[in-house]
């Protein structure tokens, strides 16, 4: 006797999750540009940490699973923070949060972490996020979020997961 599954409920599932997480990347992406407009229309930093506080929670969430994923070392580098201890204090429940800037780069390094990670798997994507790549001048999606170079590291997540 052979036993069959109906997956179109698990299909729907997936479908409803991958809608999800797609409109949640639209969503931090526009978040961002709304940081670098403001950014560039001379909006002082204070102001914009104070708006970005309001999502504290998310952010700090998003610090402490780079952390897990990273190390605390190569989440400072991608912050441009003084040190470990810092992206430490930022991880932390009662802890100050980081200026725009780095927030800037620790949502998109997180959200690349994201994307990677769950099409590759975890050892593939610290490799892939610490390694050279081509679509990056050689440089590491690390070093490129780092430099702030936010359409290439886009690019270079798109063209992993389009196997180019």
């Amino acid at each position: 006797m052979t036993h069959t599954t109906d997956t179109s409920a698990d299909d729907a599932l997936l479908t409803a999750i991958s809608r999800a997480v797609a409109a949640a990347d639209r969503a931090e992406a526009g978040l961002e540009d709304a940081v670098e407009a403001a950014q560039a229309a001379g909006v002082p930093p204070a102001a914009i940490s104070r708006v970005l506080a309001t999502r504290g929670s998310a952010l700090r969430a998003a610090i402490q699973g780079l952390v897990a994923a990273l190390g605390p070392t190569y989440v400072a580098a991608v912050a441009k923070a003084p040190s470990k201890d810092q992206v430490t204090a930022w991880s932390a429940p009662d802890g100050a949060l980081p200026g725009p800037d780095a927030a800037l780069r620790l949502r998109l390094a997180h959200r690349t972490w994201l994307r990677v990670a769950g099409a590759q798997g975890e050892d593939a994507a610290r490799a892939w996020f610490l390694g050279a790549n081509p679509h990056l001048g050689g440089d590491s999606p690390l070093v490129a979020i780092k430099k702030d170079r936010v359409a290439e590291v886009r690019s270079a997540v798109d063209a992993l997961l389009d196997g180019r």
